[in-house]
């Protein structure tokens, strides 16, 4: 092209023209420079006078407010932004902070859902949050965002536009610019709560790509400013209605559930105790939403004793646990996944109707899983640390959390009794152990109790006859699901340590 015709045009937008010379260097630039020219348009650009753009921008709005957007004639907007958006694909000017300034008028036009131009408004923005310093203005200034969040229904670019900022800002919700994050998060929440429409479905993945960068550390962060109720109840709220419906919202699920995962990732104590909170109130506890928070702490804890069962073949011979280096899961987290699921196995009351029959059925595969890997997490921990009271030591939580968890399967089912012989032993000790001693023996006297009503025998005669040394263990009565604890040594021991039988070597002292 002509270098006169775009010297030309760089003299028309030059603060020195009139407005009409200006406005008339808009409307030739088009026609006579190349999109893609990135010579040609950085001349232009250091020439031209962006406010004048600006000031387009802002009379273009006012007027689409007006006359009210479902009109034709957005002829001002409709220039202004198309320059900005080529503008803005020339990375060395989009970094600029003369175009960047311009990213709060370019929101109030992707708001005003105006065909073509807000589409362009958005596409020009994208442009822009490729540079850190754009996405500072919107984190600080959230509601350019929340605008477009709250009109966003039924359209498809502006759900696209809002997943791409919400990902790009959760990079950085940390420090000075987390209250931003949260007020824009927190926006998508409430609307993906509240909405029944198209737009609900769409946010579900948007809502999950924006939690998905976040950091333990800015979990915690945003924990202590006290703002993940809130989002904890909008998101659960959401994705409980969609897992409820058996229509259109089927091939939703599986997203549902990567959404919430990502709430039990980040604040699994808020998850927790909000389902807590309605069991010790008048509310009562949506069944869809235990069986979800079950479902993913059974797997989320069976995830963390896999990851916690690498071995670091540098350390061979290391005497503590090594903690995930794939997930960022740590014992506590462990404990806490494990506690969860113990506390609601726990709240359902034994020969009652309020049990929760259907979750506990649709569940049990997980438990028996999460059973079979706790088991096996104490035994392959023992073979590596050799000393039980080590283990304790190391992460009392963490131990006490399992062998709570396992007393509740252990004491209603025998299918994993005889993978548990090698645990019988460290419980023994950890009950001999004066610290938490009471503790084990109160979580697995219902064991032994059901293990030897399993073979018939009754408690009372086994205790008596621990006392006497004169253990003869008839199961003549045995079922056929009997618990082969019984009639090991391995059992014995336990049961004197849990009844405070002394031991032959404590009785000689």
């Amino acid at each position: 092209m002509s270098a006169d015709k775009v010297e030309k045009c760089a003299r028309l937008l030059s603060q020195k023209s009139t407005d009409d010379e200006k406005f008339a260097g808009l409307l030739l630039l088009p026609r006579v420079v190349d999109p893609q020219d990135a010579r040609s348009w950085s001349l232009i650009f250091d020439s031209m006078d962006i406010r004048f753009v600006e000031r387009l921008l802002r009379t273009g709005i006012k007027q689409a407010k007006a006359i009210g957007t479902e009109a034709t004639d957005h002829t001002l907007l409709s220039i202004a932004v198309s320059i900005i958006d080529v503008l803005a694909s020339h990375s060395h000017i989009a970094a600029s902070p003369r175009i960047i300034e311009r990213i709060p008028s370019l929101c109030a036009v992707a708001a005003l859902k105006i065909d073509h131009v807000s589409s362009e408004a958005m596409s020009a923005l994208s442009r822009l949050l490729v540079h850190d310093a754009a996405v500072n203005v919107i984190l600080e200034t959230p509601s350019l965002l929340t605008d477009i969040i709250n009109s966003a229904k039924d359209s498809e670019p502006a759900v696209q536009f809002i997943d791409y900022v919400l990902n790009r800002c959760s990079q950085f919700a940390t420090g000075e610019y987390l209250s931003g994050w949260i007020s824009m998060v927190g926006c998508a929440a409430t609307v993906f709560e509240q909405e029944h429409s198209k737009v609900k479905f769409d946010l579900i993945g948007v809502l999950a790509n924006a939690l998905e960068p976040v950091t333990a550390s800015s979990a915690t962060d945003i924990e202590e400013t006290g703002s993940n109720a809130q989002l904890v109840k909008s998101i659960s709220s959401g994705c409980i209605s969609i897992l409820k419906q058996k229509t259109e919202a089927s091939q939703y699920t599986d997203q549902a559930l990567v959404l919430y995962s990502h709430l039990v990732r980040l604040w699994p104590q808020a998850v927790f105790l909000r389902l807590a909170s309605k069991r010790d109130s008048s509310d009562t506890v949506d069944s869809k939403e235990a069986e979800l928070v079950l479902r993913l702490a059974c797997i989320e804890g069976q995830a963390a004793i896999d990851a916690m069962m690498i071995v670091d073949s540098s350390q061979p011979d290391s005497v503590f646990i090594k903690p995930g280096w794939k997930l960022p899961i740590c014992t506590e987290m462990a404990a806490s996944w494990l506690s969860w699921v113990t506390r609601w196995l726990d709240d359902q009351p034994p020969d009652s109707l309020e049990v929760d029959e259907a979750a506990l059925y649709k569940i049990m595969s997980e438990i028996q899983r999460l059973a079979t890997s706790s088991v096996g997490l104490l035994v392959d921990w023992k073979e590596r640390v050799h000393d039980e009271q080590a283990m304790l030591e190391s992460s009392s939580e963490l131990v006490i959390a399992i062998v709570h968890f396992l007393s509740l399967w252990l004491s209603t089912d025998p299918k994993i009794h005889q993978a548990a012989i090698p645990v019988l032993p460290m419980c023994t000790k950890w009950i001999r152990n004066k610290e938490n001693g009471t503790v084990f023996a109160d979580y697995l006297r219902p064991c032994v109790s059901f293990a030897l009503e399993t073979c018939g025998i009754s408690e009372a005669q086994y205790a008596d006859d621990l006392k006497t040394h004169q253990l003869h263990h008839d199961r003549s009565q045995a079922q056929g699901f009997a618990s082969p604890w019984v009639g090991t040594i391995e059992f014995d021991d336990l049961a004197r340590a849990v009844y405070s039988i002394p031991t032959d070597e404590e009785m000689l002292l």
